[in-house]
């Protein structure tokens, strides 16, 4: 299986990393343009008002939590756009893997020349989950950066959020496969 994950990982490298990259950087300038935009919690104080008061923002994103840090504001707006990106890549991404083999013929190339017969399954699973996991570790390392930058950012939620995008992620690969 180790083999055959290796080639699918290299077939799908450039796409996983066309996901990654706008969705990390996403991560990257969103705090600091809020710290820009809203430097004080006075000046947040009418766009949490706001936000919790429109029913069509709460529809969307749910009810933003009080004070309304820039964390907060992070997790909630950046996060909303990160799992519904995370969950498009996920069965997109495992689809690929998964169903174009089929397509093209490799499955039975490959159960042909004597792979175990759950490998076409395993091995596109677990590149997908591996692709899911670097998109995870790479928003907590630049949200975990940022707390030096913004200081109402946590390591905590850093890595709250990381793990959200992670569950959501392998959970659509789950429903793909």
């Amino acid at each position: 299986m180790g083999t055959y994950a290796r080639v699918l990982w290299r077939r799908l490298r450039l796409q996983v990393l066309a996901w990654c990259f706008p969705l990390w950087l996403l991560v990257a300038v969103t705090p600091p343009a809020y710290e820009r935009v809203y430097p004080s919690m006075r000046t947040r104080e009418l766009l949490v008002n706001g936000m919790r008061e429109m029913p069509g923002t709460r529809l969307l994103y749910g009810v933003l939590p009080k004070p309304g840090r820039i964390g907060q504001l992070v997790q909630w707006e950046t996060g909303t756009y990160l799992l519904i990106c995370v969950s498009l890549m996920a069965v997109l991404l495992t689809c690929r893997a998964m169903r174009a083999d089929e397509d093209d013929g490799l499955v039975e190339l490959q159960l042909a020349v004597g792979i175990g017969r759950w490998v076409p399954f395993v091995a596109p699973v677990v590149v997908s989950w591996g692709a899911i996991a670097m998109l995870a570790l790479g928003v907590g390392v630049i949200l975990t950066g940022l707390t030096h930058l913004v200081a109402e950012l946590t390591v905590p939620g850093a890595w709250t959020l990381a793990g959200s995008v992670a569950n959501a992620g392998w959970a659509f690969i789950a429903l793909s496969a």
